[in-house]
């Protein structure tokens, strides 16, 4: 019966709802489903293979077409078959070569947009590079073709997208010969973030957009690379939105040298600045990253009206209004249990952090502090530590070689020596229940008292001294900050806690927090 209901009524392009599936190792097998439609025209048009126009030997370098059947950016999943996409190429990476254990090899990293605003981070490997490296021009439209989707990584993507493509030497990629006539509609929209919001955004994946007043401009300054001993040019911005709070925004490199100097010879320019990354630092502060873009007086259609309205603000009330640092309260706050309050980094508990019904994958982190958290477990059998590159600010793994030095298999550079940091998963409880949690090395360090190579050290030549240090750790109490997210583990949800920060409890701030909890008038000192 199932056998004739599949090949009797399932027809081509058919949508099913997939109603009792088992597993075993190696597949999934569909024991029933229900038909529940089937894929819009003009989805199936754009997946039916499309035959390129014949190329003339001297345009080869350059293939150019128009008119090809494609999808918007937004209706890509990696569900689908072959799919195009025409795009305007916003950005273009350096390329970056890197060796793994197929070899050496070269990746770039792409940004497109297309005509409704919608953009997506694409990754170009070896063989497409040499294909279309000396083609691809960012301000130009192509199509794009013939490449896999992958859900986007939110740590190294600037993008606001949930998937991600992947290019390789299957790629196609065409120039669009009528596509000047789109460029200017190819605009990325802005994801915009008030600046009374970016407290929230400490600890998340991605970047947010900004459109604010520059209120202050500092000097031009630099600072030393850690890795290679490069200058990295730097200047700082005061930015204020119609929330009344300032931000401090550390503009690098070019950005800092040419938009810089330009906004110091401006009196309180409106900017729009996209892709910039929120950190703790001084409460809350951002900064610029290399693909990060600054725009005097944005004028795009999804933005001009907002634009208008902050000027419209800050020309009537804003520039004499009392302002207050996002930042403010939040410095102090921000180290685990001073008990203030006043931080947008609340008290929590582990139970509170590990709802029954469990976020989705693509919601925000959830960060707070577990005010005195007890260590109650960490298994001495674990792989505690790795050996790292022993490099100043590099802390990728290196791994040992047949002559006894260790080698670093992104760069291929060989050292004498490792330098071993922790990661490691602990149980930890407080008052409403626990969960374990990862812990890394510089929080690693203040919890178990002893530096990694230490305990490398105990634990190749004593040990029994090794297991009573760890040992030695447990039963200790803690405030922690604590980041919560959902991960997607086979095929199942779960929260994945990790330490932020960590500090030994105050006890005196502890008893203020409780009698303020209670109610009760804390005494005057």
């Amino acid at each position: 019966m199932f056998r004739d209901k599949l090949m009797n009524e399932v027809k081509p392009h058919a949508v099913l709802k997939l109603t009792d599936v088992s597993y075993d190792k190696t597949r999934a097998v569909v024991n029933k489903f229900e038909i529940v439609g089937s894929l819009p025209e003009e989805y199936v048009k754009a997946m039916d293979p499309v035959t390129p126009a014949p190329v003339k030997k001297e345009a080869a370098a350059m293939p150019t077409s128009s008119g090809k059947k494609h999808l918007a950016i937004n209706a890509l999943n990696p569900y689908m078959g072959t799919w195009t996409v025409k795009a305007k190429l916003a950005v273009k990476g350096n390329i970056r070569t890197f060796r793994n254990a197929r070899g050496e090899s070269s990746v770039c990293t792409l940004e497109f947009c297309d005509a409704e605003g919608t953009a997506i981070q694409a990754t170009l490997w070896k063989d497409a590079i040499a294909k279309y490296d000396s083609i691809l021009e960012v301000g130009k439209v192509y199509y794009v073709s013939k490449g896999s989707l992958r859900p986007a990584n939110k740590k190294y993507s600037s993008v606001n997208n949930e998937y991600e493509m992947s290019l390789d030497g299957r790629c196609e990629i065409e120039l669009c010969a009528d596509g000047d006539a789109d460029v200017d509609k190819m605009q990325r929209a802005y994801d915009l973030c008030k600046i009374d919001q970016l407290a929230r955004k400490i600890g998340g994946r991605g970047t947010v957009d900004i459109l604010a007043v520059v209120t202050a401009v500092g000097d031009l300054g630099s600072i030393k690379r850690k890795s290679d001993g490069g200058e990295l040019q730097r200047r700082d911005l005061t930015l204020l939105d119609e929330t009344k709070r300032t931000v401090t925004c550390t503009l690098w490199n070019s950005l800092a040298v040419e938009q810089g100097e330009s906004l110091k010879n401006m009196v309180a320019p409106v900017v729009a600045i996209r892709g910039v990354r929120v950190s703790d630092y001084n409460g809350v502060s951002v900064s610029t990253l290399a693909r990060s873009e600054l725009v005097l007086e944005p004028a795009s259609a999804d933005i001009a009206t907002k634009t208008a309205a902050l000027r419209a603000w800050y020309d009537a009330d804003g520039a004499t209004a009392e302002t207050v640092a996002a930042g403010e309260g939040l410095a102090s706050a921000r180290r685990a249990g001073d008990g203030s309050g006043r931080s947008l980094t609340e008290r929590t508990t582990f139970n509170a952090l590990q709802p029954a019904i469990v976020p989705a994958a693509t919601e925000p982190p959830a960060i707070g502090v577990v005010g005195h958290s007890t260590i109650v477990l960490i298994k001495p059998d674990q792989a505690m530590y790795y050996a790292s590159n022993p490099e100043e600010g590099n802390n990728k793994k290196v791994v040992p070689t047949a002559e006894g030095k260790w080698e670093d298999p992104a760069t291929g550079k060989v050292y004498d020596e490792c330098a071993y940091r922790y990661i490691v998963r602990m149980k930890m409880s407080d008052a409403s229940g626990g969960g374990w949690i990862n812990v890394f090395h510089e929080q690693a360090v203040e919890m178990l008292g002893i530096g990694a190579g230490e305990l490398h050290e105990l634990k190749t030549n004593n040990p029994a001294a090794y297991e009573r240090k760890i040992k030695a750790a447990q039963f200790s109490s803690w405030n922690v900050m604590v980041k919560a997210k959902t991960e997607e583990y086979q095929g199942e949800s779960r929260r994945r806690l990790t330490v932020m920060k960590c500090q030994k409890p105050d006890y005196a701030a502890e008893s203020r927090n409780l009698l303020k909890l209670m109610g009760i008038a804390q005494p005057v000192a």
